[in-house]
């Protein structure tokens, strides 16, 4: 917000600590006097659910002050300023909200269509003005009546879509808008290549492809916590580090992935077992390239990693989550939630992010001081005496394939005990999962998930 020039918005703090680092930084806020107790809320916990009172409160008093207001979670980052976009180009709007649906109906900046309304609004980013306030006013009565167990979101979903009118047409500045609530208020569901959620951003990448700088990115549909939260931002390049985290004092390693082309769009399409056969490629190279950093005492740069299937918390038939379009595969720079268990790996101490070359905060010096390497085949001692020598040069880049090169097990001629212990216990339940490997017999049936060790081939 601050780099955007933006001065109408407050954080609210939904605990002292948090209101105290926001008064010590300068950042504008306000204490929202939860009483919640302190650190991350799983989703659907307890604390999650008694959020929401405190939420719609707000939207509540806002909108009757007469104010339009835009309202977000803490992981839904605003990117470019967006009153210009929705107030003044829905003028009749009582809200507009960003959706779950994953397939996009529309191929311009405009709402979605009709097609795209009956998915669940998600309520992490939306926009409100006082025509949305019969809706909003029971909203807020159906959540205080029972706190502990009334969902905000699944609420409003039901409520907007109470006796409401989505056939009809008079009274829309736009066609793509449609009568909400007891066909009072007026909604409409914002394009999925501008405010975008996990899965439009980072999966199926709508914006890239439209060539669209978003309004917002939500970290939805990712499966790693708020670790995997921050580091899909560290990905889209988003997220604000110290400057230590972009110059890290042993360096980073970096590396290039050797993929056989068919593997990633193989004759006849990506099958499960191609799916695991590809992953598996690039983990196995991925693990070669951790230990040489880890033996370094160096950061490893990931690479960009190709998917063939989606993941999903159920059967991936089609290679993709219901719903959404088949042409998102293969999945290019796949977010590392898919495969590997972020919060295990502890990305900070151990990794960066595959964009992380890229990143402009990254100063130039570390970006010109850079190296490349050629290993010998097998992966012999004396190539980490010679990378050990350039211990001073801030980017090794790696220029040969690590197919076949076991380099967890050369640099382990070179590890002490103790090291080999520490790479166990750092690594050893660094595990990713991904959905639809076939059952043990390599039978068609219920899928299973597949899992890959960093410590084992």
């Amino acid at each position: 917000m601050q780099a955007l020039g933006l001065t109408n918005w407050l954080v609210g703090a939904t605990d002292s600590r948090a209101l105290k680092e926001l008064i010590r930084t300068g950042v504008p806020c306000f204490d929202m006097r939860t009483n919640l107790p302190e650190g991350e809320w799983p989703w659907g916990s307890p604390s999650f659910k008694a959020l929401g009172p405190h939420k719609i409160e707000l939207i509540y008093k806002a909108i009757s002050w007469d104010l339009e207001v835009i309202i977000t979670d803490i992981d839904a980052f605003v990117l470019r300023e967006p009153f210009a976009f929705m107030s003044k180009r829905w003028p009749d709007a009582g809200f507009l909200t960003t959706s779950d649906h994953l397939g996009n109906t529309t191929a311009d900046d405009g709402l979605e269509d009709h097609r795209g309304i009956h998915t669940a609004f998600n309520i992490g980013y939306m926009f409100f003005r006082k025509s949305a306030l019969p809706l909003v006013e029971e909203w807020r009565a159906v959540i205080k009546s029972d706190p502990r167990n009334k969902w905000d979101q699944g609420e409003f979903n039901r409520l907007a879509r109470f006796q409401w009118r989505p056939h009809r047409k008079d009274g829309l500045s736009d066609p793509r808008l449609f009568w909400s609530y007891k066909n009072q208020v007026i909604g409409g569901v914002l394009p999925l290549a501008l405010f975008c959620g996990g899965h439009n951003y980072f999966v199926s990448q709508f914006a890239q492809r439209k060539g669209w700088q978003p309004y917002s990115i939500h970290t939805t549909y990712q499966y790693a916590a708020a670790a995997g939260k921050r580091h899909r931002l560290r990905e889209a390049r988003v997220w604000h580090d110290p400057p230590a985290y972009y110059d890290p004092p042993g360096g980073v390693l970096s590396m290039t992935l050797d993929v056989p082309a068919e593997m990633i769009s193989p004759p006849g399409g990506m099958t499960v077992q191609g799916h695991i056969a590809l992953i598996k490629l690039q983990l196995r190279q991925v693990r070669s390239a951790l230990a040489l950093a880890f033996s370094l005492n160096r950061k490893l740069v990931l690479p960009p990693v190709t998917c063939g299937y989606d993941k999903y918390w159920g059967p991936l038939w089609r290679g993709v989550i219901p719903g959404t379009h088949t042409w998102a595969l293969p999945i290019r720079n796949c977010p590392l939630d898919h495969f590997l268990e972020v919060g295990m790996l502890d990305p900070v101490n151990t990794v960066r992010e595959w964009s992380f070359l890229d990143n402009p905060r990254m100063p130039a010096a570390a970006k010109t001081s850079t190296a490349q390497v050629t290993l010998t085949k097998g992966g012999a001692a004396s190539d980490f005496a010679r990378l050990e020598a350039m211990a001073s040069t801030k980017v090794l880049h790696l220029t040969n394939s690590l197919v076949g090169l076991d380099m967890a097990a050369a640099s382990s001629a070179v590890l002490s005990s103790a090291q080999k212990r520490a790479f166990s216990r750092k690594f050893g339940y660094v595990a990713g999962s991904w959905c639809c490997a076939p059952n043990e017999e390599g039978k068609r049936g219920a899928p299973r998930s597949a899992h890959f060790s960093l410590l084992r081939s």
